[in-house]
């Protein structure tokens, strides 16, 4: 018998990304790119790798905390080229999620995958955080299969439609967008004053590297 070292979690995940040589398909519930996993991100890009991220809006998201912590690298991922969405509330096809009648239920983003070029698929119970990757007690399965990988790729393709995730994008002098099929946002969609209020609070407090 040969005693091996567990495999940290973030460290293979990480690999998956600095391996990629087409594309990967990031979805979080909560996303906080520690420095490592934001860094894979830009070198991947910058070697043509095209980077597609859905994580939870600021109404979507339960708990407010981590999206504040998620909005300080919004900036840094449009910069460097990553395809950023955030899941509407309202999401048109939510009936794929939920049964009926719809009129007063709102979506929010659970799953947990990383899909890399045609063949690597990633499901776990890991967030990309650092609580995730560094603290909890995750797990997860790394699969090379090109059939799972298109099923995969098939199942989250509705989710990035305009119908379904506000689509960020940086315009004149940094400013960032949101843009859905219907309307396009200077500010995040925020429920109201006091969620901005909330969400600029927990923004100032250190704390990132804990959530």
């Amino acid at each position: 018998m040969v005693n091996q070292a567990p495999i940290q979690l973030g460290s293979e995940i990480i690999a998956l990304i600095e391996n990629a040589k087409s594309d990967i398909w990031i979805i979080s519930a909560y996303l906080i790119p520690t420095s490592p996993f934001e860094r894979a991100i830009e070198e991947a890009e910058n070697r043509g790798v095209e980077v597609h991220i859905l994580t939870n809006s600021i109404r979507s998201n339960n708990h407010i905390n981590s999206h504040s912590a998620y909005r300080k690298h919004i900036h840094r991922l449009l910069t460097h080229g990553a395809d950023l969405h955030e899941v509407r509330i309202d999401a048109k096809d939510r009936g794929r999620y939920m049964q009926k009648p719809l009129d007063t239920k709102t979506l929010s983003l659970h799953t947990k995958v990383i899909i890399v070029d045609q063949n690597i698929i990633f499901i776990g119970s890991a967030n990309f955080d650092p609580r995730s990757l560094r603290i909890n007690t995750e797990m997860g399965l790394v699969i090379n299969s090109e059939a799972l990988n298109q099923k995969r790729r098939d199942a989250i393709a509705q989710d990035f439609l305009p119908r379904n995730a506000w689509h960020l994008r940086l315009i004149n002098k940094g400013q960032v967008e949101w843009v859905s099929d219907k309307h396009t946002l200077k500010h995040q969609p925020a429920q109201g004053f006091m969620q901005n209020i909330e969400d600029w609070f927990f923004a100032h407090l250190p704390i990132e590297n804990e959530m």
